[in-house]
């Protein structure tokens, strides 16, 4: 497998979007002080139908998997954190590693007899986190809460209002998502609609397409989504016959997969001959919380950037240039997939066969990240 360098532009943009975008914004930046306080008790339905009460802002909280952790550390609530996933795709989350580790030595599976005796006054569980285990904590006396699929920038920070109202920082999630919002209406402000390369996300196999968060990162950055414009509904394995057809002239991949496969299929692309691969943040692409903002910038600064198939002022593809060894995207982040987390993943037409069956056996891996 062959990894491929970004373009200098897409490494400046990328550079330039996370220097810029690592830290929150305070919310007492963003108007929090008008913000209304929250109240407790607070009773909310969660994903697995049942009502959960919390009785008293917590203070003894756990988080289960990685966006129910980001969206907390946005919060500024991690000093009130004892549980959460100690992983190579949290340790960007600052003191995580204080915390004590709930989930196995797979990295994924929840550790319930830790999470047990971290006796917390509220566990948030987002949706991969299986109903059984939820069950089988509420039956230890465990007050959780489970999320539902975060499919939209909107999903998002709905999440991140109800998360304040559980935990007690209401005004807090009401700062973050101000600053979210102007994130993603600026990047809107800044497209061309007249403008829209083909854009292919692609992550070991599998391609975003339609009811995914990721479909809208790309839409909103100005590019069409070549999955989702050919009827992909999820996320589903992808077929060299389609992508040969589709031709995408920008393919966005995660910093924590090896590049690209050394295939035909994929150095016949426009994006490949070009060198218009956009390596994003795995944890921030990957994670349906309120980082997504930032790799919707960096998304959008290499739609903006890109060439297209039919500009005349695209410079012709050097043909020796699918021959040059060994140019990596290696960072010194995990080669790990960057793949689908909090959306369901199937196999759709256009797909490979045995797509459905692959994506199932597949889920468990990627969906580590949620």
């Amino acid at each position: 497998m062959r990894s491929r360098t970004p373009s200098s532009a897409v490494v400046v943009l990328l550079a330039l979007s996370l220097a810029v975008g690592l830290a929150p914004v305070p919310a007492q930046a963003q108007g929090a002080d008008s913000a209304p306080e929250c109240s407790f008790p607070v009773s909310e339905p969660d994903a697995t139908g049942e009502t959960v009460t919390v009785a008293e802002r917590p203070e003894r909280i756990v988080v289960l998997q990685a966006s129910a952790a980001q969206t907390v550390w946005e919060l500024g609530a991690s000093g009130r954190v004892v549980g959460a996933p100690v992983a190579s795709y949290t340790d960007y989350l600052d003191g995580i590693e204080a915390t004590e580790n709930v989930l196995n030595a797979d990295e994924f599976a929840v550790n319930q007899e830790a999470v047990v005796q971290l006796d917390a006054d509220i566990v948030l569980a987002p949706n991969v986190v299986p109903d059984g285990t939820v069950e089988r904590l509420r039956d230890a006396d465990q007050t959780v809460f489970k999320f539902g699929f975060a499919r939209s920038f909107d999903s998002i920070a709905e999440k991140t209002e109800l998360t304040g109202r559980l935990i007690g920082s209401c005004a807090e999630a009401e700062g973050t998502n101000a600053a979210y919002r102007d994130r993603i209406e600026s990047v809107e402000a800044n497209t061309d609609p007249d403008r829209t390369p083909r854009v292919l996300y692609y992550t070991d196999g599998f391609a975003a397409g339609s009811g995914t968060f990721i479909d809208e990162i790309v839409t909103t950055a100005g590019g069409a989504n070549v999955a989702a414009d050919n009827g992909i509904e999820g996320y589903g394995e992808l077929n060299e016959e389609a992508l040969v057809e589709w031709n995408p002239e920008v393919i966005v991949v995660s910093n924590q997969q090896d590049g690209l496969p050394e295939t035909p299929a994929f150095e016949s692309t426009f994006a490949v001959r070009n060198d218009q691969i956009a390596v994003v943040d795995g944890n921030y692409i990957s994670q349906p919380a309120p980082r997504i903002a930032i790799a919707l910038e960096a998304v959008a600064e290499a739609v903006a950037d890109a060439g297209l198939e039919a500009d005349p002022t695209t410079p012709a593809a050097d043909p020796d240039e699918s021959d040059d060894a060994d140019r990596s995207t290696a960072t010194d982040e995990p080669t790990d997939a960057g793949g689908p987390t909090d959306d369901a993943v199937a196999g759709q037409p256009g797909f490979g066969a045995l797509a459905g069956a692959v994506a199932l056996l597949a889920f468990a891996f990627l969906a580590r990240r949620a």
